[in-house]
């Protein structure tokens, strides 16, 4: 559902006729000489304003505070969004609604293509005074310039440019557009330098299944499959993946989602109705549900509309052209064993939310980041008939609903989902993703019957170091309905 469509549809409701006007600009200019107040500000206040007003969830929350959005005298709307969010005191309840000026940028992000080296850095402070740093690689991407390199989970990276990591320079590792990496490696807790690389940024897409696999656990058929976000480009991939693992009998599934912060809904249903039992599928049984506002719950209401997605096999949707069945994708599991961390969000937490109900979920990790609400992606073209010009690139991602499961619950909420096994992970050590040494992954296969032997030589313990706050992929923490597919 766009903003034309909406508008359209429940004219004579409010504004006479619109959500979003046309928004003249004779409407919110200022008056001759006040401030000096641009017209794409002036614009851009207006349609946050109003977007806010209407879709938000918690719009009567903030009413009070949108007057802070005043066209003639405002003149950050984006800061002034990210302030008025839903907060209870010093509780920020809204991490996540944000008006942006490149929606096109926010879009190609989201969906996984951005301007990088193609690997994920995990950043500590190196003593528990000073400013030095050390980065741990947790994932490279297949055929970007770090893999490439030679660059793998596990390498170490003290110096970037020569000069040692540290408060002042890590973030070129991620914006800087060339880097000379000085790599190292912990062997017996010494801290050992192997070689430098040297990187340059490219546009491109970063596949997020990082790994699939199948185990045989003392004569049961145990899958992995590694995924780091729901974005729309892998469903495919994720369909064969799923036939592959029914094909081979798998039974269990290791589900790593430790560095998942979300992503796009549809891809969720899709991957929940190749996980859930064939049965529930079968009969369309309850996925999950959206609380809306009150004007949005009327709304669905008088329109006879449901807000309850129900597990599905035929995903067909020509405004983004995917046309995919998993119809014969169902793998057919007694279990899942999801691994998680404070790095899994959102739309992660809302697949195992919404399968609890039906099956054996057993959560191993560490307690997750805790977004249980859901946004749209509206770009200034959805809310004009006539986008003006001056804001025409210009979009808010704003929290539309609280997802619930079948039985009426959001175990992710207030604070994340709790790990029912307490493993952390583990980038200092050599083991890759997918392998029965790697920490989490040994952890989960445990749990599936995996017998270990007492010791291992060569483990490596993690240095006990504080981790750094640094800058998330633009899916971390997104939880998105496509507005034009949400009435689907």
């Amino acid at each position: 559902m766009d903003f034309n469509r909406l508008k359209i549809t429940i004219a004579g409701i409010i504004l006479l006729g619109g959500i979003i006007s046309g928004c003249n600009r004779s409407d919110i200019n200022n008056p001759e000489g006040k401030n000096k107040i641009t017209e794409e500000t002036r614009l851009a206040n207006t349609f946050a304003k109003e977007a806010l007003e209407v879709y938000y969830y918690w719009n009567e929350e903030i009413s009070d505070d949108l007057s802070k959005l005043d066209p003639a005298t405002n003149s950050d709307p984006i800061a002034t969004v990210e302030g008025i969010r839903y907060h209870d005191g010093e509780n920020q309840i809204d991490k996540w609604t944000m008006l942006t000026d490149n929606m096109e940028e926010f879009t190609s992000s989201v969906q996984g293509v951005s301007t990088t080296y193609g690997f994920t850095p995990v950043v500590y402070y190196k003593n528990e005074e000073g400013n030095e740093l050390i980065a741990a690689v947790a994932y490279v991407s297949e055929g970007g310039p770090a893999e490439k390199a030679g660059m793998k989970r596990g390498n170490l990276i003290e110096k970037i440019n020569g000069k040692v990591l540290t408060t002042e320079n890590y973030l070129d590792l991620y914006y800087s557009s060339d880097i000379t990496l000085s790599l190292s490696e912990l062997t017996d807790n010494v801290i050992t330098p192997t070689k430098d690389v040297s990187l340059t940024a490219t546009e491109m897409y970063e596949n997020p299944i990082l790994c699939h696999k199948t185990f045989d656990v003392n004569g049961k058929k145990i899958g992995y499959l590694a995924y780091s976000s729901f974005d729309l480009t892998s469903i495919p991939e994720l369909i064969d993946i799923c036939k592959e693992f029914k094909s081979e009998g798998v039974k269990e599934l290791i589900l790593d989602l430790r560095y998942n912060g979300g992503g796009y809904v549809i891809t969720e249903c899709v991957l929940a109705s190749m996980f859930a039992p064939q049965a529930n599928v079968t009969n369309n049984d309850i996925f999950e549900k959206e609380d809306y506002n009150e004007f949005f719950t009327e709304y669905y209401k008088k329109k006879g509309e449901s807000t309850v997605t129900r597990f599905e096999t035929e995903y067909n949707y020509k405004e983004i052209n995917l046309n995919v069945s998993t119809k014969d994708a169902n793998i057919g599991l007694d279990k899942i064993y999801g691994i998680i961390s404070g790095n899994s969000a959102s739309a992660s937490e809302a697949l195992l939310s919404g399968l609890m109900p039906y099956m054996d979920i057993e959560l191993i990790g560490q307690q997750s980041h805790g977004k249980y609400c859901t946004g749209w992606m509206l770009s200034a073209e959805d809310a004009y008939d006539k986008v003006p010009q001056a804001i025409k690139n210009w979009g808010i991602y704003v929290m539309v609903s609280i997802y619930k499961n079948a039985n009426d619950e959001t175990p992710c909420m207030p604070n994340g989902l709790k790990p029912d096994t307490e493993v952390e992970d583990n980038p200092f050590e050599p083991y890759q993703l997918g392998d029965e040494d790697e920490a989490m992954l040994r952890a989960a296969l445990e749990k599936a019957g995996k017998e270990y032997p007492a010791s291992r030589a060569g483990r490596i313990e993690t240095p006990k170091m504080n981790i750094v706050d640094t800058p998330k992929k633009a899916v971390f923490g997104r939880r998105i309905i496509i507005p034009s597919l949400s009435s689907n």
